[in-house]
């Protein structure tokens, strides 16, 4: 949770946490992709993914995206 439900603004702590785990989650996909070939394949894999379909991948982004605000928006009682 990134938004903090008592004061209305943005728990800078929440934002701190997801931004580790991303990056240890980064790290230790770079090195199961290290031990047996270059570190970087998964994120070469990823983006001919995501440039091969990038209609879908917009679309979905934006149906995400939109869920998630909606979500967090009616779950404040807005």
């Amino acid at each position: 949770m990134i938004w903090d439900p008592i004061y209305g603004g943005i728990d800078w702590d929440g934002v701190k946490q997801l931004a580790f785990y991303l990056v240890c989650g980064a790290f230790i996909v770079s090195f199961g992709a290290s031990t047996s070939g270059r570190w970087y394949d998964p994120y070469i894999w990823s983006w001919d993914v995501i440039t091969s379909n990038s209609t879908w991948f917009i679309a979905a982004s934006m149906v995400l995206l939109l869920a998630g605000y909606f979500y967090e928006r009616f779950g404040r009682g807005w």
